[in-house]
């Protein structure tokens, strides 16, 4: 019996997704996972629902939460602005009429886009950067340049399935946190994009918008008042966040000192950058990102260990940039149990884990440029670390998926660390 298939009796795992594992179709490689050599995210997110399904039969519940309501991605609003969740709901539509009218400028179609019947439309990518540190710019009314605006690359296209998987993503995340609430144990959100690169007020990086952010937020309102935003049924309060939202430049009169402590840790190859952003001046949430070093690799510009946190925030964020190479026994251990140990004293009600997986040995994205090497049982490892540490605390702790790249491990990584997680947090080995 492997590690990942050890059978989990005390803790259950409450997976969401958009469907159930068995009703995952056949990955189909000519749609919108197509245009990137690296990027698959629908194909990863079956494959993780697959490998859970065989790895924990017993213990993985799976759950498809209702249909999300139209205006579902208003929930973002407490963690970015609202102007730009408008721009990804009506991007599409906006990009198709212009193509319709004056045709598509070429420089904002996608390089590795192919005309085909079932995709005629070629998905968008910005042909500009503004002056991004320059106080007067503001998004353009014409989509090609508000894409240029809010997106940081030419990697993260808008495609005609996007508003809705984003949707279905934050439906995921609305039900992850109420199993974990509800059901115990722990929930595992297998959203289809990953998000930990997406701020307040732009995307990139493969992320759209920022679902281990929001996750967080979700925990705090659930413990705070009780309730849960978004009904059994799929519908939204009317006054979901009280009137204050935090990617508002309207948010102002937030007081993060009454909210209830939350830790976000991030084991992505790359720095959530956008997280910590989010969160950095928050004293109500300890985000904690165990990273290739910056100054290596993407992001570059965040994720460095002096970067503490500021104002309020100041010591609420750790960063653990590690060299090129590394494994789990010469520094990923460490590293953890360090980032584990500075939630512990924390004093959390409830922990948010974005799982990237791109710290596999030969994970293509990573080794562009450098690369970990981790592999096999570290995976498992890394979840029972985690759930040791969250041992007897019953804590709510929900899973987010974040990257990614190495489509035949994939599956078993993401089972071996919510497996490990599941069996550490209930004392076994």
């Amino acid at each position: 019996m492997t590690e990942s298939t050890k059978e989990i009796k005390s803790l259950s795992i409450q997976v969401v997704s958009t469907a159930l594992p068995s009703q995952t179709s056949p990955h189909d490689p000519t749609g919108n996972d197509a245009f990137d050599r690296h990027n698959k995210p629908r194909l990863r997110r079956d494959l993780i629902l697959s490998s859970l399904a065989s790895s924990h039969p017993a213990a993985a519940s799976f759950h498809v939460p209702p249909a999300p309501s139209r205006d579902l991605l208003d929930l973002y609003s407490c963690v970015h602005r609202i102007d730009m969740i408008r721009f990804l709901s009506t991007a599409w539509s906006q990009w198709k009429t212009l193509g319709e009218t004056s045709g598509h400028y070429q420089e904002c179609c996608h390089p590795h886009w192919t005309y085909t019947q079932q995709e005629p439309i070629p998905p968008l990518i910005p042909c500009h950067s503004p002056f991004r540190k320059c106080p007067n710019e503001r998004p353009s009314d014409n989509v090609m340049g508000a894409m240029g605006y809010y997106c940081t690359d030419n990697m993260t296209p808008v495609v005609g399935s996007l508003e809705r998987e984003l949707r279905e993503d934050a439906a995921i995340v609305c039900h992850a946190v109420r199993c974990a609430f509800r059901e115990g144990g722990v929930a595992y959100a297998v959203t289809t994009h990953p998000g930990h690169h997406a701020n307040g007020d732009n995307f990139g990086g493969y992320c759209y918008l920022n679902n281990a952010a929001l996750c967080a937020r979700l925990m705090q309102r659930r413990v705070e008042t009780g309730r849960c935003i978004v009904g059994e049924d799929g519908e939204m309060e009317s006054d979901y966040w009280g009137g204050q939202r935090d990617g508002d430049d309207s948010s102002s009169g937030n007081n993060e000192k009454e909210k209830c402590r939350v830790a976000i840790i991030d084991v992505d190859y790359h720095c959530g950058n956008g997280t910590a952003s989010i969160f950095y001046s928050d004293p109500s949430v300890f985000f904690t990102s165990i990273h290739c070093d910056p100054a290596i690799e993407y992001p570059f510009n965040q994720g460095y260990a002096d970067q503490i946190g500021a104002g309020e925030g100041k010591g609420t964020t750790l960063h653990i940039p590690l060299a090129p190479g590394a494994t789990w026994k010469g520094a990923y251990k460490e590293a953890l149990e360090k980032a584990m140990k500075a939630i512990a004293e924390f004093d959390v009600a409830g922990l948010v884990v974005s799982l990237g997986l791109d710290t596999y040995d030969g994970d293509s994205v990573a080794v562009n440029r450098a690369g970990f090497k981790l592999s096999g049982n570290d995976y498992y490892q890394m979840g029972l670390l985690m759930g040791k540490c969250m041992m007897g605390k019953n804590i709510p702790t929900v899973f987010v998926q974040e990257g990614g790249y190495k489509m035949d491990v994939v599956g078993m990584a993401a089972a071996n660390v919510v497996g490990g997680f599941a069996r550490g947090a209930t004392g076994g080995e």
